[in-house]
C-alpha cells in the first residue's frame, strides 16, 4: 500500500521582519551576512542582482569583498538545501545571482498579484474587491524587511513595495466608503498617513474616512495639518483631489457632519460670533496707564500688516491687585475691534483646581459651533481644530487666572488676526512675543477715589482723613478697598471712622476684610498653597520681622540660610507677590518689604497672631 506525504508549503515573508516559514511554522534563519543576501534576494525574486549590488546592501556600501560575497552565497545555498530542500536554487548569471524560487512563495509576490489582480471595470461587485483588496493587505506584518540595515532598506524595491502598500489602502479606503463601511480602513489607512507625511492621495482618503465616520472635525483638522505641511515644507498647495475632497466637507448638511454647525464660508452661513467676556463694572477708576498700553498693543498692532503671530498682552499683580477687573475692562474697549468674536476662560488658577486645557477647548469649539458629538477626545486634536476655526478671524481671547505657561500654550491661536489677554500672578515669560504690564497697588488718591464711588462722594467728604487710613490698613489694594466700600455701602449708618478702629487690629483685619463671595485671605491662601516649602519656612521667618525693610543679608540671618539660598527664596515670594522689592541699595543690593496683608496671614498660619473669638462688626463701633 502506498501512503502519500504531504508536501511541506514554505512561505517567504518580506512584508514585515524576514520569515521564512515551513507549514505555518518559523523555520532558523541563517547567519548575518547570508541573511541579509537572502532578503535582497527575495526582494528581485527571478531577477539577476548584480554583485557589486549585493556588496553595497548586504555589507553596507561596499566594504565587503568578493570573496566575502561568494562565501555568504554558498552558506545561503547550504542553508536552502536544509531548510526548504529543492524549493529555491540560486544561480550564479552575468557577473549576478539569481533566486528562483515559485512567486507564491513570496508574500510581496502574492500580494502585487492581488493589486495588479483588481480592478474598477463597471459591474465588479465592490464587496468581492473589498474582500480581495483586505486578503492582500493582509500579507503585511509592518515595514517591509523591518529591522534590516539601512543598506538592505534602501532598495529601490523597498519604496516601489511602500508604494503600492499606500496605493492598496487608498482603493480599500475608496471601497470601504461605498459599501457604507469606513470603520474597517480608517485605523491602518491613518497609521500610515503618519508615515507618509507628503503622500496626498493617502491623505485625502483619510480625509474621506473621517467624513464618511461622521468625524467631521478630525477630517477638517487632517486638511489643515496636511495643508500647513505642504505651505511649510514645499510651498504648495494641497491638490485638487485634496481641495474637492475639502470643499465636499464643508458642503455637507450639518446632521452628516455628526454635529458641525456650519461655521465656515464657501456656501456656509454666518459664522459663529462668541461674545463671551463677563460684565464690566461702573465703577472702574485708576489703571488709566495700564489700560492705555493694552489697547495701544492690542488695538493699535492688530493692523500692522507685517506682524507674524497672534499679539499676546499679560496683565500679573498681586493678589487683589484687580488683574481680572483690568483685562475685562479693556476686553469690553476692544469689541469694536475683534469683529468676529471674543472668547473667555477663567483658567482657576486662584483656586484650588485650576483648569484643564482640554476642558477649556471644548467650551471653545461649542461657543465656535463645533457640536458636543465632534469635538476630538486628544487635546493636541482639540487645539488643531481650535486653531482652524479662528484662523484668519478677528476674535479676542481672554485667559483669567492663568497658573503657568503649560496651560496656556495649547489655547493660543496660531493666527495672526487674534489676539491673546492674559492675567496671572506669575509674569508668563515663556509665551514668546508676550507684552506684561505689572499692576501694583493703587496710589492713594485712586483708591480713595474707588471707595467714594462706591459709598458715595459726601460721605467720603465728611470723613476724608479716616478714607486715606482706610485705603493704607486695604494696602491700597483694589479688592480690599472694593470689600470695605461694599460693607459700608450695604450700612449708610456706620462711620467710615468705625470700619477704620476694626481694621487697626491687626488680629482681626484679615477676618474682616470679606463680603459675600469676596475675601482677601482666599487670594492669599491659594497664593500660599503654590510655593515651594523652602520659600514657605523662609516667609513664615521674614513675617516675624514686622513692617520692616531687608536686604538678603537679613534674610539669610533670620532664615538659617547662605546668601545664595536666601537670594533664590526671595526671588520665588517676589515672583509668587508675597514680598516687594522696594529699593535698591548701596552697591546695587535690593531691599524687599512684606505687604502687611501678607504678614498678618502668614503670622496668622504659625499661630503669631491669635485670632479672639469673633464679634458682629456693629459691636465694635
Amino acid at each position: 500500500m502506498t501512503v502519500d506525504k504531504a508536501v511541506p508549503v514554505y512561505d517567504f515573508q518580506v512584508l514585515g521582519p524576514l520569515q521564512v516559514r515551513r507549514d505555518g511554522v518559523a523555520v532558523a534563519l541563517p547567519a548575518r551576512h547570508p541573511r541579509m543576501l537572502l532578503a535582497v534576494l527575495l526582494l528581485h525574486n527571478g531577477e539577476v542582482v548584480a554583485e557589486r549590488q549585493l556588496l553595497e546592501q548586504v555589507w553596507d556600501h561596499g566594504v565587503g569583498s568578493v570573496i566575502a560575497l561568494r562565501t555568504a552565497v554558498s552558506r545561503l545555498r547550504s542553508w536552502l538545501r536544509g531548510a526548504v530542500g529543492g524549493v529555491a536554487s540560486i544561480e550564479h548569471v552575468d557577473g549576478g545571482y539569481r533566486l528562483r524560487l515559485p512567486d507564491g512563495s513570496v508574500d510581496a509576490a502574492r500580494f502585487r498579484a492581488a493589486l495588479a489582480a483588481d480592478s474598477d471595470i463597471a459591474g465588479l461587485d465592490p464587496h468581492q474587491r473589498l474582500a480581495d483588496l483586505m486578503n492582500a493587505l493582509e500579507q503585511w506584518r509592518g515595514p517591509v524587511l523591518d529591522g534590516a540595515p539601512d543598506g538592505v532598506r534602501e532598495d529601490p524595491v523597498v519604496r516601489t513595495l511602500d508604494d503600492d502598500h499606500a496605493m492598496c489602502l487608498q482603493r480599500l479606503a475608496a471601497l470601504s466608503i461605498s459599501v457604507q463601511a469606513p470603520e474597517l480602513l480608517l485605523p491602518r489607512t491613518r497609521a500610515m498617513a503618519r508615515a507618509r507625511p507628503f503622500d496626498e492621495p493617502l491623505h485625502t482618503r483619510l480625509i474621506e474616512l473621517y467624513a464618511a465616520c461622521g468625524r467631521p472635525a478630525e477630517a477638517l483638522m487632517e486638511y489643515e495639518r496636511l495643508r500647513s505641511r505642504l505651505a511649510d515644507e514645499l510651498g504648495v498647495a494641497p491638490s485638487a483631489d485634496a481641495q474637492r475632497a475639502y470643499l465636499a466637507l464643508l458642503d455637507q448638511d450639518p446632521p452628516i457632519l455628526g454635529g458641525l454647525q456650519r461655521t465656515y464660508g464657501m456656501r456656509w452661513e454666518r459664522p459663529v460670533v462668541p461674545h463671551q467676556i463677563p460684565a464690566d463694572i461702573a465703577d472702574f477708576t485708576g489703571r488709566d496707564k495700564a489700560t492705555a498700553l493694552l489697547l495701544d498693543h492690542l488695538g493699535g498692532a492688530l493692523n500692522d500688516p507685517t506682524r507674524p503671530a497672534a499679539l499676546v498682552a499679560g496683565v500679573t499683580g498681586p493678589a487683589g491687585a484687580g488683574k481680572s477687573t483690568l483685562a475685562v475692562h479693556v476686553a469690553h474697549r476692544l469689541v469694536p475691534t475683534y469683529t468676529d468674536g471674543q472668547l473667555y476662560a477663567d483658567l482657576g488658577g486662584a483656586g484650588a483646581a485650576p483648569e484643564s486645557p482640554i476642558c477649556v477647548l471644548g467650551r471653545f469649539l461649542r461657543a465656535l459651533g463645533v457640536g458636543h458629538a465632534a469635538i476630538p477626545e486628544d487635546l493636541a486634536e482639540r487645539t488643531a481644530l481650535y486653531r482652524s476655526l479662528v484662523d484668519s478671524r478677528r476674535i479676542l481671547v481672554v485667559l483669567d487666572n492663568a497658573v503657568g505657561e503649560a496651560q496656556v500654550r495649547p489655547l493660543l491661536p496660531g493666527s495672526a488676526t487674534c489676539s491673546v489677554l492674559i492675567t496671572s500672578r506669575s509674569r508668563l515669560v515663556g509665551i514668546g512675543g508676550a507684552r506684561i504690564v505689572d499692576l501694583d497697588r493703587f496710589e492713594v488718591d485712586h483708591a480713595v477715589h474707588l471707595l467714594a464711588s462706591i459709598v458715595g462722594h459726601e460721605r467720603l467728604a465728611a470723613e476724608s482723613e479716616a478714607a486715606a487710613e482706610l485705603v493704607q490698613l486695604c494696602g491700597r489694594l483694589p479688592l480690599a478697598v472694593r470689600i470695605c466700600g461694599a460693607r459700608l455701602a450695604a450700612r449708610p449708618h456706620w462711620p467710615i471712622s468705625g470700619l477704620v478702629v476694626v481694621l487697626r487690629d491687626e488680629h482681626r483685619r484679615l477676618d474682616e476684610l470679606s463680603v459675600a463671595d469676596l475675601a482677601m485671605r482666599d487670594g492669599l491662601r491659594q497664593s500660599h498653597s503654590r510655593i515651594g516649602t523652602d520659600a514657605r519656612k523662609a516667609l513664615a521667618q521674614l513675617a516675624r520681622l514686622g513692617p520692616v525693610e531687608f536686604a538678603v543679608g537679613t534674610a539669610a540671618a533670620v532664615c538659617g540660610l547662605n546668601h545664595t539660598d536666601a537670594e533664590a527664596c526671595l526671588d520665588a515670594l517676589v515672583e509668587a507677590r508675597f514680598v516687594s522689592v522696594v529699593a535698591s541699595g548701596q552697591a546695587g543690593r535690593f531691599h524687599y518689604r512684606l505687604d502687611d496683608l501678607v504678614r498678618l496671614f502668614v503670622l496668622n498660619l504659625v499661630g503669631m497672631v491669635p485670632v479672639p473669638p469673633s464679634s458682629p462688626f456693629e459691636e465694635r463701633l
